[in-house]
C-alpha cells in the first residue's frame, strides 16, 4: 500500500509538471519552431550532464560489477519486445507506412522525457545509475533499431552497418556515460566549479522534458485522441508485457533490489517521444506515432501506480 501511495505522489508530481507543457502551448507562449530547441538543449547539453553528474555521484566501483547483468537484462528485454512486436504487426496486418512505427512503439520505451523523472520522483537520486544504465539500453535501440523501422515505415529497406554503431556510439548522451564511468572507475574528482556547473545543468532534465510532453500532447489535442488500429496492442506491449517480461529476466539474471524496480519502471514507460518526429522525417503514419505516444503517456499517469504496486 505504501508502494502505491507513493507511486500516486509521484504521479501526481508528473502530471503537474507535464500540465505546465500544456499551458504554455494553451497561452501561446510555446509554438512549434520552439521543439527543436528543447529536444537538443535536452539530448545534447543536459542529459550528458545528467550522466555525468548521476555517474559521479552516485555509482561506486562495486556498484559497476553488476552492470554487466544490467545492461545484458535491458538488451535482452528490448531486444524480445521487438521481435514480439514484428511477430504482431504481421499478424494486425498493419500497412508498411504503420508497421516499422508499430514495432518501434511497442519496443522502445521514453526512458527519458518522461522515464527519468518519473524514477527520481519514484526512487531518488540513488536510481540515478540504474536509469543511466537502463538509458544506454534504449538509446542504443532507438538509435540504429529505431532509425532503421522509421525508414522501413517510410518506403526503404531495412539494413545495418559499421556506421550505425558509429552513429550511436558518437551521440554525446553515450560519451558522457563512458566518461562518467572512467571518472567513477579512476576515480577521479572534477574541480568544484565544473561539478557544480554540471550538477545545476542536470536538474533541468525532468522539467524540461515533461514541458515538452506537455506541449506534444497539446499539439496533438486532447479532442483528437482516438483509439486506431494496433494502439491497443501497442497498450499491451507497454504496460502488460513489458513489465512482466522484465520481472521474469530479473529473475533470470539476479537483478534484485532497486535497479530490479528501476528496469521494471523504465521498461513499461509509454512510447518514446522521438518515434513521432521519425514518423514525420521518414514517411511514415505520423499521426498513428501521434496518437500512441499521447495515450500511451497519459495512460501512464494510471498505469504506473499499479504496476509499481503489484510488483
Amino acid at each position: 500500500m505504501a508502494s502505491f501511495s507513493n507511486s500516486i505522489s509521484s504521479v501526481l508530481v508528473i502530471v503537474l509538471l507535464t500540465s505546465v507543457g500544456y499551458l504554455v502551448g494553451t497561452l501561446g507562449w510555446m509554438r512549434h519552431e520552439h521543439k527543436s530547441f528543447f529536444t537538443k538543449f535536452i539530448t545534447y547539453i543536459a542529459i550528458p550532464c545528467t550522466c555525468i553528474n548521476g555517474l559521479t555521484t552516485n555509482l561506486t566501483v562495486d556498484m559497476l560489477r553488476s552492470a554487466p547483468r544490467l545492461l545484458l537484462t535491458g538488451f535482452t528485454g528490448i531486444t524480445l519486445m521487438l521481435g514480439l512486436a514484428f511477430g504482431a504487426a504481421k499478424l494486425l496486418h498493419l500497412p508498411r507506412q504503420r508497421a516499422g512505427i508499430f514495432v518501434l512503439m511497442c519496443g522502445v520505451s521514453n526512458a527519458i522525457f518522461i522515464g527519468y523523472p518519473m524514477c527520481m520522483e519514484l526512487f531518488g537520486e540513488t536510481a540515478m545509475p540504474y536509469v543511466m544504465l537502463y538509458y544506454l539500453c534504449n538509446t542504443s535501440f532507438l538509435q540504429s533499431v529505431g532509425f532503421a523501422l522509421a525508414e522501413y515505415s517510410g518506403g526503404a529497406d531495412m539494413r545495418f552497418s559499421p556506421r550505425t554503431l558509429l552513429h550511436v556510439l558518437k551521440k554525446p548522451p553515450v560519451i558522457a556515460l563512458g566518461i562518467g564511468l572512467l571518472l567513477v572507475i579512476t576515480q577521479i574528482q572534477l574541480p568544484s566549479f565544473l561539478a557544480s556547473s554540471i550538477r545545476y545543468m542536470s536538474d533541468t532534465v525532468s522539467p524540461l522534458a515533461l514541458v515538452y510532453t506537455g506541449f506534444i500532447i497539446y499539439e496533438i489535442g486532447l479532442k483528437n485522441l482516438r483509439i486506431l488500429p494496433g494502439i491497443p496492442v501497442v497498450l499491451a506491449f507497454r504496460f502488460v508485457l513489458a513489465p512482466i517480461l522484465t520481472i521474469g529476466l530479473c529473475a533470470l539474471f539476479g537483478v534484485e533490489g532497486l535497479a530490479r524496480s528501476v528496469f521494471i519502471a523504465e521498461m513499461s514507460m509509454p512510447v518514446v517521444t522521438q518515434s513521432v518526429v521519425m514518423a514525420g522525417e521518414f514517411g511514415g503514419d505520423e499521426q498513428f506515432a501521434a496518437m500512441g505516444a499521447a495515450v500511451t503517456t497519459l495512460l501512464t499517469f494510471v498505469a504506473m501506480p499499479i504496476i509499481m504496486a503489484v510488483v
